[in-house]
């Protein structure tokens, strides 16, 4: 049996196999080197989710209703704007509407009448004096 001596012997594959997996093992540490610093900094692949209080939820609310109104239906007199509607046109965002105590955001709307503003909430645990369904 004659044998072509002019290609890679064994020894060649494993000297460059083993420099093919050393430059692997480097950039496996350095992909886990910069995920750690990314989750250090705070930028992970979770979103941070910040819970308010009963109250700031109902300033939130009501910030978001008077942006609303001004925008929409300056001058009118009674005018009742709902959550559902300011999330819709990205007044507010579903985690601004989150308590510290409560699994789902809070549903209210925002009362608009005689010149003056109040905002109305319901959450599970709690609910706006005077809200209406």
């Amino acid at each position: 049996m004659n044998l072509n001596h002019h290609g890679w012997g064994l020894k060649e594959m494993i000297l460059l196999s083993s420099i093919l997996f050393a430059f692997l093992l480097v950039s496996i540490f350095m992909i886990i080197r910069l995920y750690s610093g990314l989750n250090k900094s705070g930028i992970t692949d979770k979103p941070v989710v910040h819970r308010f209080s009963y109250e700031e939820i109902e300033n939130n609310v009501l910030e978001a209703g008077i942006d609303y109104y001004n925008e929409y239906y300056a001058g009118e007199d009674h005018v009742k704007v709902t959550v559902d509607r300011l999330r819709r046109k990205s007044f507010i965002t579903s985690n601004e509407l989150r308590a510290n105590d409560e699994k789902k955001s809070c549903t209210g709307y925002v009362e608009f009448e005689d010149g003056s503003s109040k905002a109305y909430i319901k959450c599970d645990h709690y609910i706006t004096d005077g809200y209406e369904e």
